[in-house]
């Protein structure tokens, strides 16, 4: 009993050690955390307390708070650096990214209005690898047309043998047939002498003379509904003909495409997809050719939503871009016009698409490429441009030091008002403005020399002669 109790004490003991050590071990480090962070803001308040006998070289002219000259060694020291303020540019590139897309309004997918079986697929001359024609005993050879391939608009693309084109064309011939006949024997019967026959006979041959009318009318509605030609139809009404005349013909080529349907390019462009080959048997709706003008491309871009509204609120005739591959940056842009705005913002990525085409002459793009299109927004008119280092914020103020000239010896400070920021560059208000709901700033003019290095030292110094900027005489306001 002793002994567990000796134990139990001595676990206490070392328990008791271990909490005091980690207790010790926190102290330590957190007083080391205090000493780094009041180390970090002495440092930080240090940029804007520079006490004139710590700065030798530089001196508050009288009278003037704002206003500071410098001797060629501090100006070394601190390697003050200026630029000079450059004026505005008048649009703003804005730089869009995505991809090119096959314009629809200048993309068909051929098809078939009706099942049946492939007879033919239409052919093209054969080139060899350097486009040269292929000849055969003096004629140029042909090969079907495949993907690739440029076809005209009305070019023989695939013939379908369709069983019920021929009906339908048979219905037709016999329509007229039946017409022709009852047409002779209403004309023989009216010809005859009054009372020589019923008028209810005549009445009867006349009202199925009309139906045989209808009969033809109907069948020939039918075959133009399926797109067949002028000349196709007249081919039916000479087959009629000869079949009520009694007439032969030599060949049978009429018998062998009676039921042929042919398809033809709607547009003029290349053939990006061929389904089917000669014997397949189709059905209602296959898609056997997809043709494209590749002389337009779409282009898909994305932008994001704090940019939307700069490309909506311009013109019509502002809607401009221009366009380069990704895979050849170092390209010539290609112009062209962007003219949907998408009204869905993806909330994944939020950004939202613009849509709009350029040319593509030689069709050396090709769709799903990804591209960057370039936008120019109209920029600020009164408006000018600085380094963004130049710029010394201190809360919602701005403030910049001016040169007077290259030689950095006089220093002026000056409160600006500032627009938009960069990455590098800062856009600011060149000429002040009296409105009282603004803060007050002064002019920044073009060719003016702003200081963009060694300006935080000497506006700490500056800082221990407050003055109320640009209250100064109205006769140092740049305007």
């Amino acid at each position: 009993m002793q002994k567990t109790s000796t134990i139990k004490v001595v676990l206490m003991g070392l328990v008791a050690l271990g909490i005091a050590f980690g207790v010790g071990l926190w102290i330590g480090q957190t007083r080391e955390r205090l000493r780094e962070f009041d180390e970090r803001s002495r440092t930080n308040t240090a940029r804007f307390e520079h006490r004139p006998e710590k700065m030798p070289g530089v001196e508050s002219v009288s009278g003037d708070s704002a206003h500071l000259r410098l001797n060629p060694k501090v100006i070394e020291s601190l390697k003050v650096r200026v630029a000079a303020v450059r004026r505005a540019p008048l649009t703003e590139p804005l730089v869009l990214t995505g991809s090119l897309f096959l314009d629809s309004s200048h993309l068909a997918v051929v098809h078939t209005r009706f099942p049946g079986e492939i007879v033919e697929v239409g052919q093209v001359p054969e080139t060899d690898a350097h486009g040269n024609l292929v000849m055969t005993q003096g004629v140029p050879s042909m090969r079907q047309l495949r993907a690739g391939d440029h076809v005209t608009k009305g070019q023989l693309i695939a013939v379908v043998w369709s069983k019920e084109i021929g009906e339908t064309k048979s219905d037709l011939v016999e329509a007229l047939s039946r017409k022709a006949a009852t047409k002779a024997t209403v004309e023989r019967l009216e010809g005859l002498e009054k009372g020589s026959v019923s008028g209810q006979v005549v009445r009867e041959a006349q009202q199925k003379y009309q139906s045989d009318v209808i009969a033809v009318e109907r069948a020939e509605r039918t075959l133009r509904s399926w797109r067949e030609t002028d000349e196709e139809i007249k081919e039916v009404y000479a087959e009629s003909a000869r079949i009520v005349s009694g007439v032969t013909y030599a060949d049978s080529k009429v018998r062998q495409t009676w039921a042929n349907v042919e398809i033809r390019a709607p547009l003029s462009g290349t053939v990006m997809e061929r389904n089917g080959t000669v014997g397949e048997i189709i059905a209602i709706g296959t898609d056997l050719f997809t043709i494209a003008d590749l002389s337009r491309m779409g282009v898909l871009a994305n932008i994001y939503e704090e940019d939307i509204h700069k490309v909506a609120n311009l013109l019509p005739e502002q809607r401009s871009w221009r366009v380069r591959l990704k895979a050849e940056p170092e390209s010539m842009p290609i112009e062209g016009r962007f003219e949907v705005i998408g009204h869905v913002v993806d909330p994944s990525v939020h950004t939202a698409a613009v849509v709009g085409w350029i040319e593509n002459p030689g069709h050396r793009l090709r769709t799903g490429q990804f591209i960057t299109a370039t936008v120019d927004i109209p920029g600020p008119t009164d408006a000018v441009v600085i380094p963004n280092s130049a710029v010394i914020d201190e809360g919602t103020k701005a403030t910049v030091l001016i040169s007077a000239d290259a030689s950095m010896r006089d220093v002026r400070a000056r409160n600006v008002n500032v627009i938009r920021r960069g990455r590098d560059f800062a856009l600011i208000q060149r000429t002040p403005t009296n409105r009282p709901d603004t803060s007050a700033f002064e002019a920044l003019l073009e060719g003016e020399l702003v200081v963009t290095s060694g300006n935080l030292e000497l506006y700490g110094f500056l800082q221990d002669r407050p003055a109320e900027l640009g209250s100064r005489a109205s006769a140092e306001v740049r305007h």
